[in-house]
């Protein structure tokens, strides 16, 4: 087993040279950007996230629109800061109302998170570990769903990654001062996308410079003038929404912050094993090739003592495994969360190959490592491919694209739903009802009045028929969520002409006007 200096010493000993020669970096991007982009486009907004953010980013777009409120089929919505709404809303702009550009947020997110890794495994360890741990991140399974799927995550940690890379640099240099700027912009720019979740990987970063006795890492960290610098520069929107409507206190402070903590609304929970046996998902198929390698290696690995697993955990371990600890550790849970951890999983792996690599066979790692990636690109492409075939049919996370297709097709008019399908505005327009018990609104003032329809997307359950028949338009239709028996639309049919009905996936048409 290769040599482990000790923990108060940089941590490149645990990198041996390696007769497999690193690709280009350039060539290595290149790789990754068309993995991460293929057929990108091909695939319909998926509900509720991708057409949630991207109608908010849309909203951004209309004439007269103030780009301090996000607005969510006319009710304000602040779950979220709004840089990644603005990112998209740009899109829309320059690429058109489409699927590619509501991800290009996401793809360039990614792609900043593979920079990063690269950056900050360069200065920390060597060129080699750099560049294996760009292409484990960008290939993680993990960091191509979500770079293929409108949230914030994937931005978040892009400027996150590349946060820590920047202290990197400054560590390299010194302590040198306009890095850490540069570091404090960027981590500055995580909290304006998404806020809070940042902190984790912050306070991994932290806590891995205290137990490698890093001083030179702190110093360059200044981590107290960090953490009040992210919060006085990323606290404006919030104040401003504060300032306009003070009874978002309650909303910021307890919804999105206590409730995350100790049990969300939205029912987010899992078991405290939930991002561990997650993550054997979410980091294939990278791990999968380091078991096989230790499998081969056999008695050549010495059993280690604790000394040396922390000095081998180095930082990205550290930040890795505090990081599981926290989301563990928190009632709310999703599996988007931890692809903030990915790059450094990515730089643990990374490293764990290039040490076990010279204790197998060169013909065996190659080999395995062809049959890995190869089986890995066939199951993702095809994926892709197929996934078009079904996606209205996969229930709650179904496209609105062949719905608002058909409902094209019969010249409808107005649409009611029995759910809340906000990618329908994407793909049809304005003219949408959503027949719910609850609207989404936050704020006690806001009345949710669409300037377009003159009153607000939302019926009750126990008005929708006369709702209905006040409408002026002469060709309406119903969506019916078929997987849900209890839904409004549940008896419709028996009122409709059935010669008219038309199924689309777990989806029926029904037109009643």
């Amino acid at each position: 087993m290769p040599e482990i200096p000790a923990a108060s010493q940089p941590v490149s000993g645990l990198v041996t040279p390696a007769t497999l020669s690193p690709l280009p970096l350039w060539a290595l991007l290149l790789g990754v950007f068309i993995f991460l982009s293929f057929d990108y486009g091909g695939r319909g907004l998926n509900e509720p996230d991708e057409g949630r953010y991207s109608i908010i980013a849309l909203q951004f777009l209309t004439p007269g629109a103030d780009w301090w409120e996000p607005k969510m089929s006319d009710f304000g919505h602040y779950d979220k800061p709004p840089l990644v709404y603005w990112f998209t809303a740009l899109c829309f702009k320059v690429l058109g109302r489409n699927e590619y550009a509501a991800r290009v947020p996401c793809l360039v997110g990614a792609l900043l998170t593979v920079i990063g890794v690269w950056w900050a495994a360069r200065r920390l360890y060597n060129e080699l570990t750099a560049r294996w741990a760009a292409l484990i991140c960008g290939t993680f399974a993990q960091v191509w769903l979500l770079a293929r799927f409108l949230t914030p995550d994937m931005l978040l940690t892009g400027f996150c990654t590349l946060g820590v890379a920047a202290w990197a640099e400054s560590r390299h240099r010194g302590g040198h001062i306009g890095w850490w700027l540069l570091s404090l912009t960027l981590w500055t720019l995580g909290w304006w996308t998404k806020a809070t979740p940042l902190l984790i990987p912050f306070f991994g970063l932290v806590l891995a410079c205290w137990l490698l006795r890093d001083r030179t890492g702190l110093r360059a960290l200044r981590p107290l003038r960090l953490l009040a610098g992210i919060v006085v520069l990323g606290s404006p929107w919030f104040l401003v929404m504060l300032a306009r409507h003070p009874d978002l206190e309650q909303f910021f402070f307890h919804r999105e912050l206590v409730e995350r903590v100790t049990g969300h609304i939205d029912g987010r929970h899992g078991n405290a094993f939930y991002y561990l046996f997650l993550s054997l998902v979410a980091w294939l198929p990278w791990w999968l090739l380091l078991v096989l390698c230790w499998w081969r290696a056999g008695k050549a690995i010495t059993r280690p003592s604790l000394n040396w697993l922390l000095g081998a955990l180095g930082w990205d371990g550290i930040i890795t495994v505090i990081g599981l600890i926290a989301f563990s550790a928190l009632a709310s849970k999703l599996p988007t969360y931890t692809v903030l951890l990915a790059p450094w999983a990515a730089l643990l792996l990374a490293r764990g190959l290039l040490a076990v690599r010279p204790l197998v066979s060169a013909n065996f790692f190659q080999r395995t490592t062809i049959i890995t990636l190869v089986l890995y690109g066939f199951l993702i492409v095809t994926g892709v491919l197929l996934y078009p075939r079904f996606e209205a049919r996969i229930r709650w996370n179904s496209s609105m694209r062949p719905i608002a297709r058909a409902l094209r097709a019969q010249h409808a008019e107005v649409v009611y739903l029995d759910r809340y399908w906000p990618g329908i505005e994407f793909y049809f327009g304005e003219q949408v009802y959503y027949v719910l018990s609850r609207e989404p609104r936050e704020r006690a003032d806001d009345n949710g009045v669409c300037p377009s329809l003159g009153r607000p997307h939302f019926v009750l359950p126990t008005q929708w028929k006369e709702h209905i028949g006040s409408n002026a338009a002469t060709n309406i239709w119903l969506v019916h969520y078929t997987q849900s028996g209890n839904a409004p639309f549940a008896d419709a049919r028996r009122d409709t002409n059935r010669r008219e009905d038309i199924a689309v996936g777990d989806f029926e048409l029904l037109r009643v006007k």
